[in-house]
């Protein structure tokens, strides 16, 4: 009898970073998840959820094609996912983990295996503008994740596809620079920050530009203090 069929926990890099919207959000003062700065709304409307036929459908095909590309996703190899998704180009869209990650949200918050860059880019170009909005069951973005992760490369190739990334915001309702500020990811900050119109897009407001300027004084960013000190009061 065939035992358990084996699916992917969450990414190794979620997991590390408690951004799931069950747990504690682990900053160094410890905010309750609900206090953390909310976007004022997600900029394209509702949420959208990756594909799960294959995590639903037979076993069989999940673990002839779910695994494998999965196994490529983490090691960012791009000459094994190419050969799945040229027969099968709509995985794209498709849930490979339980926790709901598409192909793009493992190889994004990738920090160990070469050429990330390059599978991101080569993976984007299959992809939509909506595809890239697709959150996982922690309504974290691919481009969220990215952000946490200190993937500035990866966060640039996504952005440059879809610039309303930036906009959405991840678990707990934080906004991806606000979670780049969480971990210390200083050119990440620096580049989102830009992306924002120096926090004067919608997603913004006085408050959680507030909780910004706190996040950057906790992790010695003191570059982004004066300006973010200055946006914060209006």
């Amino acid at each position: 009898m065939m035992g358990p069929i084996w699916v992917p926990h969450p990414t190794v890099r979620e997991s590390e970073y408690g951004l799931k919207m069950s747990g504690s959000v682990h900053s160094p003062t410890h905010h309750n998840p609900q206090d953390a700065p909310q976007g004022n709304s997600n900029p394209s409307g509702t949420t959208k959820n990756p594909c799960r036929d294959l995590i639903k459908g037979p076993k069989k095909d999940y673990l002839e094609i779910g695994v494998p590309l999965y196994e490529a996703s983490i090691k960012c190899d791009w000459e094994a996912a190419e050969k799945i998704l040229l027969a099968k180009p709509e995985l794209v869209t498709y849930s490979i983990t339980e926790n709901g990650e598409t192909a793009l949200h493992i190889a994004a918050s990738a920090k160990g295996p070469k050429h990330v860059e390059q599978f991101v880019k080569n993976l984007v170009v299959k992809m939509t503008k909506a595809d890239l909005e697709l959150v996982n069951k922690n309504q974290n973005t691919a481009l969220y994740l990215a952000a946490a992760a200190g993937n500035l490369e990866t966060v640039k190739i996504m952005v440059d596809k879809n610039n309303v990334l930036p906009q959405i915001p991840g678990a707990g309702k934080m906004l991806p620079l606000y979670a780049a500020a969480l971990f210390g990811n200083y050119e990440v900050v620096k580049y989102l920050y830009i992306c924002s119109k120096e926090l004067s897009d919608d997603a913004w407001n006085p408050e959680n530009r507030g909780w910004l300027l706190e996040k950057c004084i906790e992790s010695d960013m003191f570059e982004c203090l004066d300006t973010v000190k200055t946006r914060s009061i209006y």
